[in-house]
């Protein structure tokens, strides 16, 4: 169980840290590259640290704590996975220079760059609409 308070503490941490998954000014494009590398280390960091909660699941069961806990932990995973697609989709439209480009242009340099981003159009424009705002001042 101290795994488990462990896991909580880094997970509030976590959220913290993500600030809602708002995106920062980077002082320049390697600064974003950066933030794009601590973004996917995080993701990363998930798998290990859940193994203990995944465990509890497997082990207890029907539990309201493990449940809550389980419910922090994919609400923080997914402001996680959603914080790196926006910090990706900053380091492609810096680098392409397409950062005030119509949403098809931007559509466009995302899938040649290669990028994993999964955000449905509308977070998509949304995203673009922060990243120009942090970018364009």
């Amino acid at each position: 169980m101290d795994e488990l308070a462990s896991f909580e503490k880094w997970l509030t941490r976590t959220e913290d840290k993500l600030d809602g998954g708002k995106i920062k000014r980077p002082g320049s494009i390697v600064d974003a590259c950066q933030a794009l590398s601590k973004a996917r280390d995080l993701r990363a960091e998930f798998d290990k640290r859940e193994e203990p909660l995944l465990t509890a699941q497997e082990l207890i069961g029907d539990d309201p704590e493990i449940k809550a806990l389980s419910s922090k932990c994919e609400r923080i995973k997914k402001l996680t996975e959603f914080y790196l697609s926006k910090v990706e989709a900053l380091c492609v439209l810096w680098a392409s220079g397409q950062v005030n480009a119509d949403m098809q242009a931007i559509e466009k340099a995302l899938k040649a760059s290669g990028s994993k981003i999964t955000m449905t159009n509308e977070d998509l424009k949304a995203c673009v609409t922060e990243i120009q705002a942090v970018l364009v001042v």
